[in-house]
């Protein structure tokens, strides 16, 4: 949830359909710190043989794609924390590129995206904090309105959440009575919104509504996501306690920014 409200803005170009814009917007999304060079290695830069590796991992069709990955991660002394907060952003980045560049399909980078959310899952099934809720940590309630088949940025905010300690509960597409029965097994310090594109604003605002219903007002509320790119003003008749795409910005607004460790806001 990285706030890029005024660098990298996603437009419409001519002749591209709004919803394939749409999705464009959401895996250009900056979501995590800081924004990197590609400058081969170095500090601030990412390692620009492994993105190659990693870029060519999504596009294709390996059965093990995180094996495929390990010899270049190696090389390049990347981790999988490393590998899922700014790697794989920048390969959604790149696959957002080609599509607005015209040199990939839709098809090819909708593909190319769900290999690299794969990635993301396979990486991130031992970190801590799972739906069970942390035993010591916050609890965090993180959606994805519904028709949103491309849930990447939100999966890299619950990456970086679950190695910090915080239990995340990600939904896609909840509607009322899913989140009462949610709520009727268990609770939450706080719930986190992700909205892809102006389309969905009124989505995020019954989400809210719902939330604020259901709690009787006490769940705080951040929202965010690459609709701010479009309209950094987009989100604010949503009725959230914080309109952001900055992490660390949400937490403290939350009050959850003491209860967790530096590995949810580094760079």
């Amino acid at each position: 949830m990285q706030d890029e409200r005024h660098r990298g803005m996603v437009g419409r170009p001519v002749g591209k359909p709004a919803v394939v814009t749409d999705f464009a917007a959401e895996v250009v999304a900056r979501l995590v710190a800081g924004e990197s060079t590609l400058r081969g290695t170095g500090p601030g830069g990412l390692h620009a043989p492994l993105l190659a590796r990693l870029l060519e991992v999504a596009r294709g069709a390996h059965a093990a794609p995180v094996e495929a990955l390990r010899p270049e991660m190696r090389r390049a002394r990347v981790s999988v924390a490393t590998l899922a907060d700014h790697y794989i952003p920048a390969a959604a980045r790149c696959l957002g590129q080609d599509w607005t560049d015209d040199k990939a399909s839709f098809a090819e980078v909708s593909i190319g995206t769900a290999r690299l959310q794969a990635i993301l899952r396979d990486i991130g099934s031992g970190w801590s904090a799972d739906e069970d809720g942390a035993r010591d940590g916050p609890t965090v309630l993180l959606l994805v309105p519904e028709h949103e088949q491309h849930t990447l940025g939100a999966m890299v905010v619950m990456g970086r959440l679950r190695r910090a300690g915080v239990s995340v509960c990600l939904r896609t597409g909840a509607d009322f009575a899913s989140l009462r029965d949610l709520f009727a097994q268990r609770g939450f310090d706080a719930a986190l919104i992700s909205l892809p594109c102006a389309e969905r604003v009124a989505l995020g605002t019954k989400l809210v509504k719902t939330l604020k219903e259901l709690t009787r007002n006490a769940l705080p509320v951040a929202a965010g996501g690459a609709v701010l790119l479009q309209d950094e003003d987009a989100l604010t008749c949503l009725g959230a306690d914080i309109v952001t795409n900055d992490l660390e910005t949400a937490l403290r607004s939350l009050g959850l920014a003491s209860s967790v460790t530096g590995a949810a806001h580094r760079a």
